[in-house]
């Protein structure tokens, strides 16, 4: 439903309330319904009437912790998260909630991302050498 403009621009728009459970649910810990909502906010971060709301809840802040939690065993996780904040990143204004805060956390799960990917690489490579 999140991908008719439509229905998102006359029915959820306005409705604060519903966006702000929508980014709530990504504090949750089963993983199925923040997958789906982190789809939902994907799809409503496209409606421009939208977006700057979604900010102003914390959303890239969330988004990263979900990334965050995800890290590479659930890379379907990941990856739905980085979409949500590659599309945010691009938002008129967005640049006052990317605070150094957040991307410093941000900075921290890729750098631990790479580092868990490089010792998965020595590991593979140890076992081809034996």
């Amino acid at each position: 439903m999140s991908r008719h403009a439509s229905f998102c621009e006359n029915d959820f728009q306005n409705d604060k309330s519903f966006l702000e459970a929508i980014v709530i649910v990504l504090e949750n810990t089963l993983r199925d319904l923040v997958f789906y909502s982190v789809g939902i906010l994907i799809n409503m971060s496209l409606h421009a009437s939208v977006n700057i709301y979604l900010l102003e809840c914390d959303l890239i802040g969330k988004l990263v912790d979900v990334l965050k939690d995800s890290n590479l065993e659930d890379m379907d996780l990941a990856r739905v998260a980085a979409k949500a904040l590659h599309n945010l990143q691009g938002v008129p204004g967005a640049q006052k909630y990317w605070t150094e805060e957040v991307v410093t956390k941000l900075d921290q799960v890729t750098l631990s991302v790479g580092e868990e990917l490089d010792s998965i690489m020595d590991m593979a490579t140890e076992e081809e050498m034996v």
